[in-house]
């Protein structure tokens, strides 16, 4: 058995020199070829160039034009205050219905609602996750007194 193993791990390292030296070969041919190439081929400048240009612009940082340009993304609170409107609207709403209402996937809502729920702002209502409903908690006595 062992003598088999011995062949086999022979053989695996000549294979490993045949790729070494084919290797070799290609990257002689490949420098060979690049004087040639310049600037001809598939409206591509050389692949060193590019590098060069790449790695200046990493040095540079964000351009300006990247700088300019307006963040549309909504804010947290942004997000959090549309899903308290929303449930303002319609109370109570199970997530899938929250989710379509305010045009978030099921995980960003739940991802945003978290916190709601942890704070008391919003409530959940049903026996268990496939039943759930968020609502807005009820009002207190005072609160429904004051303007």
């Amino acid at each position: 058995m062992s003598g088999a193993i011995q062949q086999t791990i022979a053989l695996l390292e000549r294979e490993i020199e045949t790729l070494d030296e084919r290797r070799a070969e290609l990257t002689r041919v490949i420098a060979s070829l690049q004087p040639l190439a310049g600037d001809v081929g598939r409206g591509r400048t050389p692949l060193r160039k590019t590098n060069e240009r790449t790695n200046e612009r990493a040095k540079r940082g964000p351009t300006a034009a990247r700088r300019s340009l307006p963040d549309v993304t909504p804010t947290r609170a942004a997000k959090v205050e549309a899903i308290l409107s929303a449930l303002r609207a319609k109370s109570p709403q199970t997530p899938s219905e929250l989710a379509k209402r305010l045009k978030l996937t099921r995980p960003t809502l739940t991802y945003q609602i978290k916190p709601l729920l942890k704070s008391g702002a919003v409530v959940t209502s049903g026996g268990g996750p496939r039943n759930r409903q968020f609502s807005l908690p009820p009002r207190s006595k005072a609160a429904k007194e004051a303007p």
